[in-house]
């Protein structure tokens, strides 16, 4: 296997959104590990890979998505699956700035509110739809380990983290803008073609 990095670099307000509120203001917050910092949990970065690399199938007609992140066994209907070939960890803000940032009242930083309401067709203000959103400030960094079978599996998903321009809540209304690259031993992992899979599952 061969083990590299996601980073992800967020140009603006961004939120993975928990489900949670805050008490007494936000209706929707981010997620947050014990620590207090945001994060992107695997799985989450699995999917959003995931639909990223579809889309290079659906292109040029490769089976990538199905040998790196799994499939549904026939028959249809059936509750089987077999596993993918690519492991991915949680997204967690890197170090630095976790270790520069490690009093607590200088977390609260990372977040501010927005409000947000939803319009009429005449782009009035819809009564009773007032929400207030924990974010997360753009600048922040996370990344996440991955490991992959190959250095063709590697190129495929260097190629689609390229195709991501935004994630989490709220990206059909401007948040979550964000650069996501793959870097190994500290240099960038570049791709400009990407090969058509046979179907077969890779090996090392």
């Amino acid at each position: 296997m061969i083990a590299a990095t996601i980073g992800i670099a967020f140009d603006g307000e961004w939120l993975i959104a928990g489900g949670e509120s805050v008490l007494g203001t936000a209706d929707l917050a981010p997620m947050k590990d014990d620590d207090g910092f945001p994060f992107l949990p695997g799985r989450s970065l699995r999917g959003l890979l995931r639909e990223a690399v579809s889309l290079v199938d659906d292109c040029i007609g490769s089976q990538w998505a199905n040998e790196l992140f799994g499939e549904r066994l026939v028959p249809a209907g059936d509750r089987h699956y077999r596993e993918g070939a690519a492991r991915i960890g949680n997204a967690l803000l890197v170090q630095e700035i976790a270790d520069a940032c490690g009093a607590v009242e200088l977390r609260k930083e990372f977040y501010t509110t927005v409000r947000r309401t939803a319009l009429t067709h005449d782009h009035l203000a819809r009564a009773h739809t007032l929400r207030e959103i924990e974010v997360c400030v753009p600048g922040l960094v996370l990344a996440a380990e991955i490991e992959v079978p190959n250095e063709t599996s590697l190129q495929v998903l260097a190629f689609a983290c390229g195709l991501v321009r935004s994630l989490g809540h709220g990206r059909s209304r401007g948040l979550g803008r964000c650069n996501i690259e793959i870097c190994r031993d500290g240099t960038p992992v570049e791709c400009h073609e990407i090969p058509v899979s046979t179907g077969e599952r890779n090996t090392p």
